[in-house]
């Protein structure tokens, strides 16, 4: 027997198929739950974009049970050193990795270090490294993430 529906079970019940044009809903006051013992365990397997939206003033994730949010980007560095306001008002934490076009050698940004002396403003400042010296030069993007509140 074949189905020709965007969404169906498949024969035997344990998969819930999405096809093309397919939509899972959850309405107001419903929830995908892992019922598993251990809070960690299942998994959550994506091919493709994935989308997260909240409500508006209402955030997707929580911080140790404080709604929170997250944001990320690429930003370049001047002089090895470069700003971010995130549009958080407050980062609890945040991390970054150098995309170089310059192969690694000496004069190439290796590292980035987070400068953390503007998270109580929503911000970040990000100081580029070539090794375990500051890195002056520009020419290079970062690649950041942040969570906050």
């Amino acid at each position: 027997m074949s189905y020709n529906v965007p969404v169906r079970h498949l024969q035997g019940g344990s998969v819930l198929e999405v096809g093309p044009g397919g939509t899972i809903s959850i309405l107001a006051g419903g929830s995908i739950v892992n019922a598993g013992g251990n809070a960690n365990s299942g998994s959550v397997i994506f091919s493709g974009s994935v989308s997260i939206t909240g409500v508006i003033g209402a955030p997707a994730i929580t911080l140790g049970g404080t709604a929170g949010r997250w944001a990320f980007g690429t930003v370049g560095l001047a002089s090895g050193v470069g700003t971010i306001a995130t549009g958080m008002t407050t980062v609890v934490s945040a991390g970054g990795f150098s995309v170089s076009g310059v192969q690694g050698g000496l004069g190439s940004m290796s590292s980035v270090v987070v400068d953390n002396s503007l998270f109580s403003s929503g911000s970040i400042i990000f100081r580029g490294l070539a090794g375990t010296l500051a890195f002056t030069g520009s020419n290079v993007t970062v690649n950041w993430m942040a969570f906050g509140l």
